[in-house]
């Protein structure tokens, strides 16, 4: 298996971990301010990546596009993720999420480098029937309450957010490389992070936070500074909307450590089971696919960080 599909499995896997922590840290700690603190945090990674690579800088007139972009894919989503776990469970918002292929695919209808193979938009429909599968039953037993729809919705709206910046970042990172692209777009998203965080009023006095919290907070900033890389580096050499069909894992991932974790009650086995089978199938036919398929151009000289 090559590396841009190791990294967007790597990257299915780490948003499901993190909604799990986000979900047991975020009341404590407050949206805003753990939206700001993950960056904060996930810049300490990026900024000496982006200093060794050898591309060429962005250039002044890209500087804005990208930091609007990173706006949208940090300050607006991420924040709507933290307000969707105040509100309903991880596993939920990470079913959500995990629709994002198909919103990517409908969006790449108005995008010239949206198209994708028969085989892998079976592959991508086969990842979303997977998950939906996984955590359906929970909707039908009557266990959805208004409250958790609040969620659901600032789940939607990000899950709109990411497949909207999943193809407009595409140019910039094939111009400028992933890791310059990254620190521009992570520092734009600190500002609305930051006003969210002063004027929002939730959680406790960081000198109150548990150990366990502060342990969540590093957890969910170094591996998105380090998930971010390796998002941006699958996008830059594969389809958008295949890298989002990774997110499959997500659901699957977010389930097992809440069970493990936070309590939760476990799902059926058999459930459990079906789901995995769809979820690891359509990441098979996708790997299967990329291998059958065109090549997608290589980044710049020295725009690598994953």
């Amino acid at each position: 298996m090559n590396g841009p599909l190791l990294a967007s499995i790597f990257t299915g896997l780490q948003v499901g971990a993190s909604l799990v922590a986000t979900e047991a840290a975020v009341a404590e700690v407050g949206a805003g301010r753990l939206g700001f603190l993950r960056y904060a945090i996930a810049l300490l990674i990026l900024v000496p990546v982006a200093f060794l690579s050898s591309g060429r800088p962005v250039p002044r007139r890209d500087m804005l596009p990208v930091a609007l972009i990173g706006i949208g894919q940090f300050g607006v989503l991420v924040a709507l993720l933290n307000v969707a776990v105040l509100h309903t469970a991880s596993p939920r918002v990470a079913l959500v999420f995990a629709t994002l292929p198909i919103v990517t695919l409908a969006l790449g209808l108005r995008f010239a480098a949206g198209r994708v193979s028969p085989l892998e938009l079976a592959s991508i429909v086969m990842s979303v029937i997977g998950v939906v599968f996984l955590l359906a039953g929970e909707a039908l037993t009557g266990r959805m309450l208004a409250f958790d729809w609040i969620g659901v919705g600032c789940a939607a709206l990000a899950t709109l957010t990411g497949a909207l910046c999943s193809h407009l970042y595409r140019p910039y990172l094939q111009r400028c490389g992933v890791a310059k692209v990254s620190v521009i777009a992570m520092l734009a998203s600190l500002v609305p992070l930051g006003v969210m965080a002063l004027v929002e009023g939730q959680g406790l006095p960081m000198g109150d936070w548990s150990r366990q919290t502060l342990v969540l907070v590093g957890f969910v900033g170094l591996s998105s500074g380090v998930g971010f890389l390796l998002w941006l580096y699958a996008l830059s050499r594969l389809q958008a909307a295949v890298v989002t069909a990774f997110l499959g894992l997500s659901p699957v991932t977010a389930v097992i450590l809440s069970v493990l974790f936070l309590g939760a009650s476990p799902t059926p086995t058999l459930t459990l089971a079906v789901a995995m089978v769809l979820v690891v199938g359509s990441l098979a036919a996708t790997a299967f696919a990329q291998r059958r398929g065109r090549k997608m151009p290589p980044l710049p000289a020295g725009g690598g960080g994953g």
